[in-house]
């Protein structure tokens, strides 16, 4: 199965990646090669992503999700989760994934913590 990945830069440095489809051994690196532009070229400093129409998870797309992470450490940046299907939830548990991520149900409920974070 294919992935669709839909790139939004809804603020400056702010990207929500939409995922559709597979994200496996043979879709990861189209992934990963446009979160690394991403980073270096577009100076990200949060990307967040959408995961409701995620079908399919494997190793090589958790370790997306890791290096991203990862890369976004490196400057001070933020990865973010919104609407994983249970199913890749599931995943994401049994690998102990979710306790060192933030989480969100849906955009609204991130933008609410990221302004949260942002008063003074």
């Amino acid at each position: 199965m294919a992935l669709t990945v839909k790139v939004l830069e809804s603020k400056p440095r702010v990207f929500l990646v939409t995922l559709t489809g597979s994200l496996d051994s043979s879709t990861y690196a189209d992934l990963e090669k446009r979160i690394l532009n991403l980073i270096s070229e577009g100076c990200a400093k949060v990307i967040t992503f959408d995961m409701a129409a995620l079908d399919f998870i494997s190793s090589m797309g958790v370790r997306v999700i890791f290096k991203t992470k990862k890369e976004l450490a490196k400057t001070s940046g933020s990865l973010y989760l919104v609407h994983i299907p249970p199913h890749i939830q599931k995943v994401l548990e049994i690998i102990e994934a979710l306790p060192s991520m933030k989480i969100f149900t849906n955009i609204q409920e991130l933008d609410a913590y990221l302004a949260k974070m942002q008063q003074h």
